[in-house]
């Protein structure tokens, strides 16, 4: 997530004046530091810690809470609404798509807030990563092995590869495998009210926008034709809204 924080995320922050952030997945706090460093900002860190004490590092500062938790655990106990969310957890369906589901029943999202995810290309937007598989149910759980993923290749490396040293799903593609497929399968039931669209540098950024007002849609189309985003909205249903001058596709 760090990687999309000068070009995206902060611009995005400060022009819709954002306050309230939840960060889900935190490592050791790199990106947390730079959150907590815009002006009248306060983070809520998900993490449970498994690479850095985050609770000590953050003690004395008070822009800063941490919920030394998995992210669905925390997501059931929060109650505060935020203006953004960003996702950088476990890379799997089920995780992911589950942490949408409670943001959402739970309104933890304000109207005209954001999700960022990362992690909507290749490798882990149609192929599983379980940082602890024993975390995910069996029935949500693809065969997995501790080996590395080649571009272009649908299964496993069995000399290096990319992230070798994780436990990824054994086959990329199909149901219920990989974060944009999470996304996706989130906005089969929930797609009326966001809008969802990718900024295609890096491994990805996704960016859900929930609905609020006309407004909400040019605040979308700044960012498409600024980043040059993949929209995945039907044409059709944005003609609907919009004159022919204001097509995005």
């Amino acid at each position: 997530m760090k990687y999309f924080y000068e070009k995206a995320l902060k611009p995005f922050i400060l022009k819709e004046k954002y306050r309230d952030i939840c960060e889900i997945g935190a490592a050791g706090g790199e990106n947390t530091d730079l959150l907590a460093g815009l002006e009248n900002v306060t983070v809520t860190v998900v993490d449970p810690c498994h690479d850095a004490d985050l609770t000590s590092k953050y003690a004395k500062n008070k822009k800063i809470s941490v919920y030394k938790r998995k992210s669905l655990d925390a997501l059931r106990e929060l109650n505060q609404a935020f203006d953004c969310f960003l996702i950088d957890g476990d890379h799997n369906w089920y995780t992911v798509f589950n942490e949408l589901k409670a943001i959402e029943e739970k309104s933890l999202l304000k109207a005209g807030g954001t999700i960022f995810l990362h992690d909507v290309r290749w490798p882990y937007a149609r192929r599983d990563m379980y940082y602890l598989p024993e975390d995910i149910p069996e029935s949500y759980r693809h065969p997995y092995a501790r080996k590395g993923m080649e571009r272009g290749r649908k299964d496993l490396s069995d000399s290096g590869g990319m992230n070798a040293n994780h436990y990824n799903a054994l086959y990329e593609g199909g149901e219920r495998n990989g974060v944009l497929t999470a996304v996706e399968d989130f906005l089969k039931i929930h797609g009326r009210k966001y809008y969802f669209f990718c900024y295609n540098r890096g491994e990805g950024l996704g960016v859900l926008i929930k609905k609020k007002s006309e407004r909400t849609f040019f605040v979308f189309l700044v960012w498409f034709l600024k980043l040059k985003l993949r929209y995945y909205e039907r044409k059709e249903s944005v003609r609907k809204r919009l004159p022919p001058r204001f097509y995005p596709l």
